[in-house]
């Protein structure tokens, strides 16, 4: 499983059983960056970081900001997030191994059974999620309108970006 397949399914997750909440993908907000940043209804944040491989899980205590603040430090602070997830392939991390603050999520493969009159009965793949260990809340900071807009103007560059890349590659 790669990275980019549980972030699609994750964001599949939130728009098909979070109705109301955000989702972002691969966001950068001031000085900092996040694999996914979900905005429930009520304002709060829970920031996902993707993993596939241990020695990537292992390598995140040492990552720092743009600034050389120490990433974990920068969460428990309760500056970045109200809550932190690693979302991993299922088995890859024990839950004992991820810092205490930090949830933990594990991605699977598997498929739903789909009917319509054309295709009759058939599957679909989808990537499922279960919750391994629940998060602490580390802030109890919501959400306001300058920062969904930030988030929002983010994703509105990034979407004109790859229109315009799509675009020259028709030419």
């Amino acid at each position: 499983m790669k990275t980019l397949d549980i972030i699609q399914g994750f964001c599949d997750h939130v728009f098909r059983d979070k109705k109301g909440n955000r989702i972002f993908p691969n966001i950068f907000v001031g000085k900092w960056e996040a694999d996914l940043l979900e905005v429930t209804r009520s304002r709060l944040t829970y920031e996902y970081e993707v993993k596939v491989s241990r020695c990537d899980f292992h390598k995140d205590k040492k990552k720092s900001d743009k600034y050389g603040k120490n990433k974990f430090d920068v969460v428990t602070s309760g500056q970045r997030t109200n809550y932190f997830y690693y979302i991993v392939p299922k088995g890859l991390i024990k839950p004992d191994e991820v810092p205490d603050f930090a949830g933990l999520i594990y991605a699977y493969e598997g498929s739903v059974q789909c009917y319509t009159l054309e295709k009759g009965r058939y599957a679909v793949k989808r990537i499922f999620f279960e919750v391994a260990k629940p998060a602490q809340k580390v802030s109890d900071m919501k959400a306001d309108d300058n920062f969904i807009r930030k988030l929002d103007l983010s994703m509105y560059y990034r979407y004109h970006q790859m229109r315009r890349d799509n675009y020259k590659n028709k030419e």
